[in-house]
């Protein structure tokens, strides 16, 4: 009983999740999805109260089919005119399928009981609801929910108004129809986090440079940019470093060697940044650091140990220590001027120049 919350509470959590990675897609699946039933279903009552005027006529259904041709008359123009273009909010749409829904299966549950006389079995009315769990993407908890509603109200309303016999048939279909959708849900929305998640790692695989796991040159500069943009009155610290004669590395110890080293360097910047700030490679043995809304002090704490860590890393063969360079570049919220990120860049670079000029292995702050 335990694996099964827990399998519950993790499908529940794919569930929202998607949601909220794909709001945009799902609000307008929804209502794509909306509005072709809304047709199918005014089709599909039309023909039936046609059906019950001529083939059907001893069941004595017609009123039935059409009073729901009458109120679907109603509804289906407001449909038409809300949702067919405009996409309208996550939660409106939301609310307005949950509705249709109830609305569908409350007159599929009114066409499995009457005319009372006949005292049948429900025959459509358990598959309907497994499909509409399909239909529509709610989270994995609103599906079942709306799910063991209609299984609950059909039950009672065969309770009331059909023999035992009968009553024992629908029953074990509502029972075992809850049970399919659960299923059913289950592995729909586990399929789609599952397919969310292989969209985000093509995505991720895009942005990231794969030798050293850090973001590449288009992804950084986009990021960056965003930020900038978004935050005008934040400070930000921008560096570009530069790994001391890598040059020198590839040609003694052999490409293989050179990746292996760039490989390290990559992930000593990015286990020396916070989870918001940005290390990328722009290519070669240049990369880049972009530090939000910090100060120089904590951006010199990150390049000191950067440095140092660096400087402890070996050659194969023990004997070349290694080092880097690094132009590091201050955007102050207190400056009259805000600097654009090519501004930004062109000092780190202007900074980094000097060191290489002077020595390397060292820093400097463009002021």
């Amino acid at each position: 009983m335990e694996l099964l919350y827990k399998i519950k509470d993790r499908v529940q959590q794919e569930s929202i999740d998607y949601i909220e990675e794909n709001r945009s897609s799902v609000v307008k699946n929804n209502q794509k999805t909306l509005f072709a039933l809304n047709i199918i279903y005014f089709v599909v009552v039309v023909g039936y109260l046609l059906a019950s005027l001529t083939v059907f006529s001893e069941w004595q259904v017609t009123g039935v089919y059409a009073r729901a041709v009458a109120v679907h008359l109603v509804v289906l123009p407001i449909v038409i005119i809300r949702y067919r273009k405009k996409t309208r909010s996550y939660k409106e749409v939301s609310i307005v399928c949950k509705v249709f829904q109830l609305y569908v299966m409350t007159f599929a549950g009114i066409m499995s009981i009457v005319p009372i006389e006949m005292n049948q079995p429900a025959v459509y009315y358990m598959p309907m609801a497994v499909a509409f769990v399909v239909a529509f993407t709610y989270t994995f908890y609103q599906a079942l929910e709306l799910v063991l509603l209609e299984m609950a109200v059909y039950v009672l309303a065969s309770f009331l108004t059909k023999s035992i016999e009968v009553f024992s048939v629908d029953l074990f279909s509502c029972i075992f129809g809850t049970i399919l959708a659960g299923y059913v849900a289950k592995i729909l929305y586990s399929y789609r986090a599952s397919e969310n998640e292989a969209k985000q790692r093509i995505r991720r695989m895009g942005m990231m440079d794969r030798l050293t796991s850090t973001y590449n040159k288009a992804s950084t500069e986009f990021l960056c940019k965003e930020f900038m943009r978004s935050h005008p009155q934040s400070d930000c610290v921008m560096l570009i470093l530069d790994f001391d004669n890598f040059k020198m590395v590839n040609d003694t110890y052999g490409h293989q060697a050179g990746d292996e080293v760039l490989r390290s360097f990559g992930k000593i910047l990015r286990h020396s940044i916070g989870t918001d700030d940005i290390a990328g490679r722009f290519g070669g043995d240049e990369f880049f650091l972009f530090f939000k809304k910090k100060d120089i002090t904590d951006a010199l704490m990150s390049v000191e140990r950067v440095m140092e860590q660096t400087r402890a890393m070996r050659a194969p063969d023990g004997r070349q220590p290694f080092s880097c360079s690094v132009g590091i570049a201050i955007r102050r919220a207190t400056d009259d001027t805000m600097e654009s990120y090519d501004q930004l860049l062109a000092r780190a670079d202007r900074a980094l120049y000097d060191v290489k000029r002077r020595g390397k292995n060292n820093y400097k702050i463009d002021s």
